[in-house]
């Protein structure tokens, strides 16, 4: 928290119903933080891949010849964020770029075999979840979430970046688990 916002917290006494709707408020981010981190581990852990990766692959399922650009507006972020969780898909397997059957200029985006497979036994991803509750609130209330987050954000400085995914890093480092499982995918395609 900001030494300001620290500060104007001191100099207002810390009224009870100040201090009850602070309580109330960490209360509600503990409970989203906790409910999408064990979400995000049970992917993880089920299937060797990431949260965003999964979505991602769901997406391409439904979709049908989806583009990278047409993925990213499904995933409501970039194209260069979608390509990045898309070379890691392709490096376990997962899934292909083929060229399109309606435009051979335009490459599409294709799930392999292993892809699939990995579908048929995946929970659905945090990412799918989390879209799903904001569809069902009114316009008011996006706007109050939109709004208290990004005060919230702001106060704990954090910096207005494009959008990345849900559980997804930015960097190459892949948890030891998705590794391992990446392995054994690759291992069942070759023997296959």
């Amino acid at each position: 928290m900001k030494a300001s916002a620290a500060a104007h917290l001191r100099s207002l006494d810390n009224s009870d119903s100040l201090t009850g709707a602070i309580a109330e408020a960490l209360q509600n981010v503990r409970a989203v933080v906790e409910a999408l981190s064990k979400s995000a581990r049970s992917v993880e852990n089920k299937t060797g891949v990431t949260n965003a990766q999964l979505f991602l692959l769901q997406q391409i399922r439904a979709g049908r010849h989806l583009t990278v650009n047409e993925l990213a507006a499904l995933a409501m972020t970039t194209q260069s964020t979608v390509s990045i969780v898309l070379s890691r898909l392709e490096s376990k397997g997962l899934v292909k770029r083929t060229r399109s059957p309606a435009d051979r200029r335009s490459v599409v985006l294709q799930l392999t075999a292993a892809g699939k497979r990995l579908l048929r036994r995946a929970p659905r991803p945090a990412t799918s979840e989390v879209l799903r509750a904001l569809a069902r609130l009114s316009e008011e209330e996006l706007t109050a979430v939109s709004r208290g987050l990004g005060a919230l954000g702001r106060e704990l400085g954090l910096a207005v970046k494009p959008p990345s995914m849900l559980f997804e890093e930015d960097g190459r480092r892949e948890t030891k688990h998705a590794r391992r499982r990446a392995t054994k995918n690759k291992s069942e395609l070759r023997s296959r």
